[in-house]
């Protein structure tokens, strides 16, 4: 549905002579993308009014996009895919923010500050199949998702120490980024065995 609503927005343009057809297949990409990216929105956008969790949607979304952008990892082979994981992943988000509460909030979220800064330094960044990085990128990547990382970190810990619930979503997001991240480095390596 995208791929068809990306290439009618990129044949009108080109009808226009807004773009040439030699544009064409990297703005039906680009646009594709750019759908997506409103969907997914649209969607967490929804989820807080929903579920009345604003702070935690808007935290996760602060907090994860950036660093997703670095560190790569697990990719869905589709948009409608993407889409549902993407529900899944703040749904789970919010979820578990209200279960970290007491003393088992207290311990867990240093500890998955650490566990997920762990994943990040070894694995990122991780490329995918359908985007390959070179030995530049590769450092590029890996040391802005080192830095993002560690920025969130200390934020995530400052929040923690005094006592503030935006703590929990983003330990969450680290973590659930971090293993994402590891599924993914595992399952292109299989790929290319």
């Amino acid at each position: 549905m995208l791929k068809r609503l990306s290439e009618n927005i990129v044949n009108w343009q080109v009808s226009k002579s807004i773009l040439t057809n030699k544009q064409s297949a990297l703005y039906q990409y680009a646009y594709e993308v750019m759908l997506n990216f409103v969907i997914n929105i649209l969607i967490a956008v929804l989820i807080a009014i929903a579920f009345k969790v604003p702070m935690q949607v808007f935290v996760f979304l602060v907090s994860y996009m950036p660093l997703r952008s670095y560190c790569g990892g697990y990719h869905a082979k589709t948009n409608g895919a993407c889409t549902i994981v993407s529900t899944i992943l703040i749904l789970v988000v919010c979820l578990m923010e209200r279960v970290l509460t007491g003393v088992l909030g207290t311990l867990i979220i240093p500890v998955c500050f650490v566990i997920s800064g762990v994943f990040i330094y070894v694995y990122a960044p991780a490329p995918d199949n359908n985007k390959p990085l070179d030995e530049i990128e590769i450092k590029h990547y890996r040391k802005k998702s080192r830095f993002v990382w560690l920025v969130e970190a200390l934020i995530g810990v400052v929040f923690w120490y005094f006592g503030l619930r935006a703590s929990a979503v983003i330990a969450i997001s680290h973590i659930i980024l971090s293993l994402m991240l590891v599924y993914g480095v595992f399952k292109n390596k299989k790929a290319c065995d």
